[in-house]
């Protein structure tokens, strides 16, 4: 059976994750290599040199951990997304995945975008990130919203789900607006 999709893709987002990725990745192997060549020196020619150079190790597999998670979210950040009643298809750079829309957990709105929250076909947890860099981001957010509400599946706005948002906080000008009726 074939599916129609709305199409959504943006190279710059693309590119913009490519180069993030690099400079993670090339950070991190410029400090690695720095620290295994001073570490041996801090050895043999520092008091306490071993105390320290196991220290600097610890600090370096902490950022190591950190860099790891922040290249697991950035995995997660699609460059092109195609919305059907369906499903939902991200691209991955090298990968792409589908999600039924009854496999979606939730859809989140945050300050970056929108994070589609739940499986893939498989069963394996996903999480679908559309920044708001995509052209027409206005209108595939609320395609998505759309979706996500035709199969009851909640939305979350900043962590809360939408209902309990107090509009007042968010929009403070409402309030004047409602005395002034």
């Amino acid at each position: 059976m074939a599916f129609w999709y709305e199409v959504y893709d943006n190279q710059d987002v693309l590119l913009a994750t490519r180069q993030r990725v690099g400079r993670l990745t090339t950070g991190y192997g410029i400090a690695s290599i720095a620290v295994a060549a001073v570490a041996p020196l801090l050895i043999v020619h520092v008091p306490h040199g071993p105390w320290i150079a196991v220290g600097v190790a610890g600090v370096l597999l902490a950022a190591g951990l950190v860099v790891l998670q922040a290249l697991r979210e950035l995995r997660a950040v699609a460059w092109c997304v195609k919305l059907s009643f369906h499903h939902l298809l991200g691209d991955f750079g090298r990968r792409r995945t589908t999600m039924p829309w009854t496999s979606v957990a939730r859809v989140e709105v945050d300050d970056d975008g929108l994070v589609v929250v739940g499986s893939d076909d498989n069963g394996a947890p996903q999480r679908l990130r559309i920044p708001s860099a995509f052209p027409r981001f206005a209108h595939l957010s609320h395609r998505v919203v759309e979706y996500a509400e035709a199969h009851h599946r909640p939305i979350f706005v900043d962590g809360r789900p939408w209902q309990h948002l107090d509009l007042y906080r968010i929009y403070p000008f409402l309030r004047d607006s409602v005395r002034e009726a």
